[in-house]
Protein backbone atom coordinates (compact mmCIF):
# COMPACT_ATOMS: atom_id res chain seq x y z
CA UNK A 1 0.00 0.00 0.00
CA UNK A 2 2.87 2.39 0.77
CA UNK A 3 4.24 1.94 -2.76
CA UNK A 4 0.80 2.58 -4.25
CA UNK A 5 0.41 5.75 -2.18
CA UNK A 6 3.87 6.90 -3.30
CA UNK A 7 2.63 6.72 -6.90
CA UNK A 8 -0.89 8.02 -6.27
CA UNK A 9 -0.10 11.03 -4.09
CA UNK A 10 1.71 14.12 -5.36
CA UNK A 11 5.15 14.86 -3.90
CA UNK A 12 3.71 17.87 -2.04
CA UNK A 13 1.83 15.52 0.32
CA UNK A 14 4.26 15.20 3.19
CA UNK A 15 4.89 12.42 5.67
CA UNK A 16 1.98 13.32 7.97
CA UNK A 17 -0.40 13.22 5.00
CA UNK A 18 1.03 9.89 3.88
CA UNK A 19 0.65 8.36 7.35
CA UNK A 20 -2.94 9.61 7.39
CA UNK A 21 -3.57 8.34 3.84
CA UNK A 22 -2.28 4.91 4.83
CA UNK A 23 -4.68 4.67 7.77
CA UNK A 24 -7.54 5.95 5.59
CA UNK A 25 -6.83 3.49 2.77
CA UNK A 26 -6.53 0.54 5.13
CA UNK A 27 -9.59 1.40 7.22
CA UNK A 28 -12.03 2.41 4.47
CA UNK A 29 -15.10 0.37 3.67
CA UNK A 30 -15.59 -1.24 0.26
CA UNK A 31 -17.35 1.97 -0.82
CA UNK A 32 -14.39 4.12 0.28
CA UNK A 33 -16.01 5.67 3.34
CA UNK A 34 -14.26 5.79 6.69
CA UNK A 35 -14.61 6.98 10.24
CA UNK A 36 -11.39 7.71 12.06
CA UNK A 37 -12.03 8.02 15.80
CA UNK A 38 -10.37 10.84 17.72
CA UNK A 39 -8.34 8.29 19.70
CA UNK A 40 -6.80 6.86 16.55
CA UNK A 41 -5.90 10.34 15.34
CA UNK A 42 -4.25 11.05 18.70
CA UNK A 43 -2.26 7.81 18.38
CA UNK A 44 -0.79 8.87 15.04
CA UNK A 45 -0.26 12.42 16.36
CA UNK A 46 -2.63 13.93 13.81
CA UNK A 47 -5.51 15.02 16.03
CA UNK A 48 -4.51 18.68 16.18
CA UNK A 49 -3.33 19.04 12.60
CA UNK A 50 -5.53 20.04 9.69
CA UNK A 51 -2.78 20.37 7.06
CA UNK A 52 -2.51 16.61 6.30
CA UNK A 53 -6.27 16.53 5.63
CA UNK A 54 -6.06 19.66 3.51
CA UNK A 55 -3.16 18.23 1.49
CA UNK A 56 -5.12 15.04 0.74
CA UNK A 57 -8.21 17.07 -0.18
CA UNK A 58 -6.21 19.39 -2.45
CA UNK A 59 -4.72 16.33 -4.14
CA UNK A 60 -8.27 15.12 -4.84
CA UNK A 61 -7.60 11.94 -2.89
CA UNK A 62 -10.36 12.28 -0.28
CA UNK A 63 -12.98 14.66 1.04
CA UNK A 64 -13.97 15.15 4.65
CA UNK A 65 -17.66 14.76 5.32
CA UNK A 66 -19.73 16.77 7.82
CA UNK A 67 -19.41 15.55 11.40
CA UNK A 68 -22.04 13.05 12.45
CA UNK A 69 -23.04 12.04 8.92
CA UNK A 70 -22.48 8.37 9.74
CA UNK A 71 -23.48 8.58 13.37
CA UNK A 72 -19.94 9.18 14.65
CA UNK A 73 -19.70 12.32 16.74
CA UNK A 74 -15.94 12.27 17.49
CA UNK A 75 -13.15 11.98 15.01
CA UNK A 76 -13.31 12.50 11.27
CA UNK A 77 -15.55 10.99 8.60
CA UNK A 78 -14.26 11.02 5.05
CA UNK A 79 -14.85 9.60 1.59
CA UNK A 80 -11.94 8.35 -0.51
CA UNK A 81 -12.07 9.74 -4.04
CA UNK A 82 -9.35 7.42 -5.35
CA UNK A 83 -11.36 4.31 -6.25
CA UNK A 84 -8.22 2.37 -7.25
CA UNK A 85 -6.79 2.48 -3.72
CA UNK A 86 -9.25 -0.14 -2.48
CA UNK A 87 -8.09 -2.61 -5.14
CA UNK A 88 -4.47 -2.36 -3.93
CA UNK A 89 -4.90 -4.32 -0.74
CA UNK A 90 -6.45 -7.58 0.45
CA UNK A 91 -9.89 -7.80 2.01
CA UNK A 92 -11.26 -5.50 4.67
CA UNK A 93 -10.20 -7.70 7.60
CA UNK A 94 -6.62 -7.99 6.34
CA UNK A 95 -6.49 -4.25 5.67
CA UNK A 96 -7.72 -3.52 9.20
CA UNK A 97 -5.04 -5.84 10.60
CA UNK A 98 -2.36 -4.05 8.54
CA UNK A 99 -3.67 -0.65 9.69
CA UNK A 100 -3.41 -1.78 13.31
CA UNK A 101 0.18 -3.01 12.82
CA UNK A 102 1.17 0.28 11.17
CA UNK A 103 -0.49 2.23 13.97
CA UNK A 104 1.26 0.22 16.69
CA UNK A 105 4.64 0.62 15.05
CA UNK A 106 4.43 4.35 14.36
CA UNK A 107 3.09 5.07 17.85
CA UNK A 108 5.49 2.82 19.77
CA UNK A 109 7.44 4.45 22.59
CA UNK A 110 10.59 4.85 20.48
CA UNK A 111 8.83 6.65 17.64
CA UNK A 112 5.79 8.38 19.10
CA UNK A 113 7.42 11.76 19.72
CA UNK A 114 9.46 11.86 16.52
CA UNK A 115 8.39 13.95 13.50
CA UNK A 116 6.06 12.32 10.98
CA UNK A 117 8.90 11.94 8.45
CA UNK A 118 10.91 9.85 10.90
CA UNK A 119 7.89 7.71 11.81
CA UNK A 120 6.97 7.13 8.17
CA UNK A 121 10.57 6.21 7.30
CA UNK A 122 10.71 3.72 10.18
CA UNK A 123 7.49 2.14 8.93
CA UNK A 124 8.88 1.94 5.40
CA UNK A 125 12.09 0.31 6.63
CA UNK A 126 10.14 -2.31 8.58
CA UNK A 127 7.83 -3.08 5.67
CA UNK A 128 10.84 -3.61 3.39
CA UNK A 129 12.30 -6.40 5.55
CA UNK A 130 12.13 -10.06 4.71
CA UNK A 131 10.02 -12.02 7.22
CA UNK A 132 12.07 -12.71 10.35
CA UNK A 133 14.95 -10.45 9.28
CA UNK A 134 16.19 -7.40 11.16
CA UNK A 135 18.44 -6.28 8.29
CA UNK A 136 17.22 -4.68 5.10
CA UNK A 137 18.44 -3.21 1.84
CA UNK A 138 16.60 -1.30 -0.84
CA UNK A 139 17.17 1.38 -3.43
CA UNK A 140 17.65 4.69 -1.66
CA UNK A 141 15.65 6.40 -4.41
CA UNK A 142 12.70 4.08 -3.82
CA UNK A 143 12.72 4.63 -0.06
CA UNK A 144 12.89 8.38 -0.65
CA UNK A 145 9.91 8.26 -3.06
CA UNK A 146 7.75 6.32 -0.62
CA UNK A 147 8.68 8.73 2.20
CA UNK A 148 8.47 11.82 -0.07
CA UNK A 149 11.98 12.98 0.90
CA UNK A 150 15.10 13.75 -1.11
CA UNK A 151 18.46 12.03 -0.62
CA UNK A 152 19.84 14.55 1.91
CA UNK A 153 16.62 14.55 3.92
CA UNK A 154 16.58 10.74 3.88
CA UNK A 155 20.12 10.64 5.29
CA UNK A 156 19.11 13.10 8.04
CA UNK A 157 16.00 11.06 8.84
CA UNK A 158 17.99 7.83 9.06
CA UNK A 159 20.45 9.60 11.39
CA UNK A 160 17.49 10.67 13.58
CA UNK A 161 16.30 7.05 13.72
CA UNK A 162 19.78 5.91 14.79
CA UNK A 163 19.85 8.60 17.49
CA UNK A 164 16.42 7.43 18.71
CA UNK A 165 17.69 3.81 18.70
CA UNK A 166 14.97 2.81 16.26
CA UNK A 167 17.70 1.83 13.79
CA UNK A 168 21.08 0.42 14.88
CA UNK A 169 22.95 1.57 11.78
CA UNK A 170 22.50 2.41 8.13
CA UNK A 171 24.80 2.82 5.15
CA UNK A 172 24.58 3.94 1.56
CA UNK A 173 26.38 2.20 -1.31
CA UNK A 174 26.88 4.80 -4.07
CA UNK A 175 27.74 2.11 -6.65
CA UNK A 176 24.53 0.14 -6.18
CA UNK A 177 22.60 3.21 -4.96
CA UNK A 178 21.23 1.05 -2.14
CA UNK A 179 20.58 1.88 1.47
CA UNK A 180 21.21 -0.89 3.99
CA UNK A 181 20.03 -0.84 7.60
CA UNK A 182 19.55 -2.85 10.78
CA UNK A 183 16.61 -2.30 13.10
CA UNK A 184 17.31 -1.12 16.62
CA UNK A 185 16.11 -3.10 19.64
CA UNK A 186 12.74 -1.33 20.02
CA UNK A 187 11.69 -1.66 16.38
CA UNK A 188 13.07 -5.19 16.20
CA UNK A 189 10.79 -6.10 19.12
CA UNK A 190 7.80 -4.37 17.49
CA UNK A 191 8.53 -6.16 14.21
CA UNK A 192 8.87 -9.53 15.95
CA UNK A 193 5.61 -8.98 17.85
CA UNK A 194 3.79 -8.08 14.63
CA UNK A 195 4.97 -11.31 13.02
CA UNK A 196 3.65 -13.45 15.88
CA UNK A 197 0.20 -11.84 16.06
Amino acid sequence: MLSYLAAALPAEVGAAGRLLALQCALRATASGQLDLPAGLLRSVRLDQQSSPWQGLEQAGWLIRLPAGITGTSCGVTAQLLDAAVLTQAPGLQDRAHAADKALRLTSCRTLRNLPATDRLTALVLVTHLSPGSMYGANEADRIGRVCAVGPNALADTLDHLVAARAVDWWSYDPGAEDTTWALGPALAEQHANALTE
